[in-house]
């Protein structure tokens, strides 16, 4: 008696639909990653994923009982040269010059098949970019210093709270501000989206993960300045920028949609975050 099948009611459709789409709002770099760990599983016998067809014998001759007695020979000594079969052959004459002891003579110290490598100039090493580096060019000489921060999925609000002067392990308060800050104007904010739909995926999107250590791949819980920096202008009252460079992104400004100026001679410090490819530091 057959076993039976374990097939029924099997089915990936709804995994596979889940993943079409969150890769659709993932970075374009992420998404090529991604495709390339798809094609590896989908077409395996084109990548180093797929065993090989067959063990290549790699030393030794061929193993056989039966070649002696068949008169085979199996041996995989070298044949004698001609000059050899002629010395051979006339013993009393004098040896014939061979090219190994003659014209073909080794210079001492010399390995053959190996090229000497000091006639080629040592490759240059490739120089580390700095951070600023990935800042526009004519922002550089405006541009003090670049705090880095820990790059865990949380590093826009590890930035935003090493700018209110406090340390990196306080940055869900900066996401706590922020759910307040849309909340509190949701009519405002469900304008500024266009609909409830991605007003609730900005909301959801600000509660923490269940799991805050190790979360660098969930895209939906980082900070999206296109998204959320009028929250961040509007909760604290500043203007924000976002600093890149054309490789990496475009550069944003956001200012507060509420309240009046500052008065004429009150300076209001500007938040300015850099963006790094997918990474977050503060300018």
């Amino acid at each position: 008696m057959g076993e039976e099948s374990n097939d029924h009611g099997f089915s990936v459709d709804e995994e596979w639909n889940s993943i079409q789409q969150r890769l659709k709002r993932l970075p374009y770099e992420m998404k090529l990653e991604v495709k390339e760990v798809l094609r590896q599983l989908a077409f395996p016998e084109t990548t180093m994923m797929s065993p090989p067809p067959r063990k290549v014998p790699t030393k030794g001759a061929k193993k056989s009982g039966t070649a002696r007695s068949k008169g085979k020979i199996t041996s995989t000594s070298r044949i004698p040269s001609s000059w050899e079969v002629v010395d051979f052959q006339n013993p009393d004459s004098q040896p014939s010059p061979s090219p190994t002891t003659s014209s073909y003579k080794r210079k001492k110290g010399v390995r053959l098949g190996k090229t000497s490598t000091s006639r080629y100039p040592k490759p240059e090493a490739i120089p580390v970019k700095r951070l600023i580096d990935y800042m526009s060019r004519f922002m550089l000489p405006f541009i003090e210093k670049v705090v880095d921060v820990i790059g865990d999925g949380h590093c826009g609000f590890r930035a935003i709270v090493e700018f209110m002067g406090l340390t990196e392990e306080n940055h869900i308060i900066i996401r706590t501000h922020l759910i307040q800050e849309l909340k509190d104007h949701r009519d405002d904010y469900v304008k500024v989206y266009a609909g409830e739909d991605r007003y609730n995926y900005i909301l959801n999107g600000l509660h923490p993960p269940a799991n805050m250590k190790g979360c660098a791949h969930l895209v939906d819980k980082w900070l999206t300045f296109s998204d959320m920096g009028h929250l961040v202008a509007n909760y604290y009252k500043r203007c924000v920028v976002m600093l890149t460079n054309l490789e990496v992104e475009k550069s944003e400004s956001f200012f507060p949609l509420r309240g009046p100026p500052p008065p004429g001679k009150q300076k209001t410090l500007i938040m300015c975050l850099g963006v790094i490819l997918n990474h977050f530091v503060l300018i």
